[in-house]
């Protein structure tokens, strides 16, 4: 009993402020940064914040009070310093960057270069590199327009397609660890769709496309879906995908849902600017529209082979993308850099030029089928052959 009363003496003394730190009641926390382009050169900067007033504690989803739990500011200004600062003088509370998960940047304002972007996360103690950077086509503040059907907050499902791998999970800090700000980024899409959720009225929806490559910070071209994906297999970013691949017997649609995977990359030992690329993955079927025999170990030897280049021909793509932008957006560089610093040396300062003439790729894909799942073959091969 003792121990119970004095265990509640410290509780009510750790509830208690201190006057020389700023209440959690006085903070306005930053869940994530929009940055689009303005006029004159400036930037309007957009900030989602959560509305505790509005947030039922222990709920999915519901608010205490109607309207949205969530709000957004916009200002511009040349800085995104001089943007927040903006908002900070009409809000009642300090803002706070320790809670941001997400920077979405306008593709125009990618293609202008995202530099000062870059050089305020680094400058901003509580702003986190590790948090996700993507693009936008239109104006990147859009994106919370968006219904949270799953989530509280737009923001959130976002955060999720880099979470669970749908699209590259790429920072600030890549973009920093880079010699010439060559990168990857997931690209988001916008379209408006009739939602059952919303009884049938227009909104919008938010997906993953295809990726933008930035060279010197600046985005210089994209990715299509299919091609994308071969980066998220360069960038060893590859969970649960999968593959389809064509019948060999009825050109009939089989699909591979991959379990595991991974990608190492190597320079070659013989040629100085090609590099090896390997890739091991298990899979499972997932499903199968053809009549081939699942139970014939060759059978399943032969789609293993159709899968391994379906997966060769995707990263052949991304790769060869990237070589007619100058963009070593995979980092090959980096590669070379560790493992034959000689060479490096001499190329450096010319790589861009040497990545689009010279670099070639060795790509050695081991892939194998695990399980045929609950079935071994169509359930209609057993009708016919009963």
């Amino acid at each position: 009993m003792r121990a119970l009363k004095w265990s509640m003496v410290m509780s009510t003394l750790l509830l208690t402020g201190c006057w020389s730190r700023v209440e959690i009641n006085d903070y306005a926390f930053v869940v994530a940064m929009y940055v689009d382009k303005a006029a004159n050169g400036q930037m309007e900067v957009t900030l989602s914040f959560p509305l505790p007033n509005r947030l039922v504690p222990g709920t999915a989803g519901g608010s205490a009070t109607p309207g949205n739990p969530y709000a957004l500011i916009s200002r511009t200004g040349k800085t995104i310093t001089e943007a927040y600062q903006k908002m900070q003088v009409d809000l009642p509370r300090k803002i706070s960057w320790g809670h941001t998960r997400i920077i979405v940047i306008s593709e125009e304002m990618a293609k202008q270069g995202i530099g000062n972007i870059l050089e305020f996360i680094v400058r901003e103690p509580k702003l986190n590199i590790n948090n996700a950077v993507l693009v936008a086509p239109g104006k990147a503040k859009e994106i919370e327009n968006l219904v949270p059907a799953f989530e509280r907050f737009p923001s959130e499902i976002v955060r999720e397609f880099t979470q669970e791998k749908v699209t590259l999970y790429t920072t600030p800090k890549d973009f920093l660890e880079t010699e010439n700000g060559d990168m990857i980024v997931g690209l988001l899409t916008k379209e408006k769709k009739k939602l059952i959720s919303e009884q049938g009225k227009e909104a919008l929806e938010v997906g993953t496309g295809g990726m933008a490559l930035f060279h010197n910070n600046k985005m210089v071209g994209t990715l299509g879906p299919k091609e994308g994906r071969g980066a998220l297999w360069l960038r060893n970013s590859i969970k649960r995908a999968t593959v389809s691949i064509t019948s060999p017997t009825d050109k009939k649609q089989i699909s591979l849902l991959i379990l595991m995977s991974t990608t190492k990359i190597r320079p070659s030992k013989k040629e100085p600017f090609t590099f090896d690329v390997y890739v091991t993955a298990e899979d499972d079927i997932s499903e199968s529209y053809s009549n081939i025999d699942l139970t014939n170990a060759k059978n399943i030897y032969q789609l293993e082979q159709i899968a391994e280049k379906e997966i060769k021909d995707r990263i052949e793509e991304a790769f060869k993308a990237s070589k007619e932008m100058k963009a070593d957006v995979f980092q090959f560089g980096a590669y070379l850099s560790w493992y034959k610093p000689k060479i490096w040396k001499k190329v450096k300062e010319d790589w861009p030029t040497v990545y689009h003439d010279k670099a070639k790729l060795h790509i050695h894909v081991d892939l194998h089928i695990k399980r045929l799942g609950a079935e071994n073959n169509p359930i209609w091969i057993k009708e016919i052959n009963s």
